[in-house]
């Protein structure tokens, strides 16, 4: 008997902000507390059997773990978020910020993920140049020049972005700009003073941390709100064939 072919399927997804930012809240506050709980395995040499398993699995300075993959995953979601504003947004004056936008979150998602930016930590060139410590981790120095010509680049886009959209991006960028490029920069000084395997050092490696993954979650609730202001539904074609 041959089966009945059924046009389509429906299959919804609703997006709340506010639900979507409060479960992320909660699971960046866990991530922050396990990722303490390995500051202290650490500091105190893996004093119990799995210490240094629980360590690498939630360690917040380690890459490949679940800190590091949440953290690429949610960048990844605003590259999503990005994605679909450009899209709808694609016949406005604007619409070229929006891909641009979109292209950065992919970068940043891929850089969290694998690290990218640590290509440019040169011990060689902090040595030569005898830089102060806060350039300690040297990528800090492009960075920092890349983020004043995004500011330049992109300061007639965001006043022009409706009044609560502009004050959360401007929100959820100084934190994450405070913890990626304020917080880095603090962490060689650390270093510098205290040493890497210290408490002082390992609270600022947190904080670092956390800002990080908070202004990922401002970030992720304002792209849902305006997102939400432009339609209330968007329609997500997926075709399948044999071929």
């Amino acid at each position: 008997m041959p089966q009945v072919s059924i046009p389509s399927v429906e299959l919804p997804i609703h997006l709340c902000a506010k639900t979507i930012a409060r479960r992320l809240i909660v699971i960046v506050i866990s991530l922050t507390f396990a990722g303490v709980l390995s500051s202290y395995f650490w500091l105190s040499e893996f004093t119990f059997p799995s210490s240094k398993w629980f360590y690498e699995l939630f360690s917040l300075d380690r890459e490949l773990n679940i800190p590091a993959w949440y953290s690429a995953f949610s960048l990844l979601f605003c590259s999503g978020l990005l994605k679909a504003i450009s899209v709808i947004k694609r016949k406005d004056s604007y619409s070229s910020y929006w891909k641009t936008l979109y292209f950065i979150f992919v970068y940043l998602s891929l850089d969290e993920a694998f690290s990218f930016h640590e290509i440019l930590i040169i011990p060689s060139v902090r040595q030569a140049l005898n830089l102060n410590p806060i350039f300690f981790q040297t990528w800090v120095i492009p960075g920092a020049i890349l983020v004043a010509v995004f500011v330049f680049k992109y300061l007639k886009f965001w006043l022009d972005l409706p009044h609560k959209t502009r004050y959360l991006f401007f929100i959820a960028a100084v934190v994450y700009v405070s913890g990626t490029l304020g917080m880095e920069m603090i962490g060689g000084l650390l270093i510098e003073y205290f040493g890497r395997r210290s408490f002082i050092t390992s609270t600022g490696i947190v904080i670092e941390e956390f800002l990080e993954m908070i202004g990922i979650v401002i970030f992720i609730y304002a792209l849902i709100t305006y997102l939400g202001s432009l339609k209330k539904n968007i329609k997500l074609k997926i075709y399948i064939s044999e071929k």
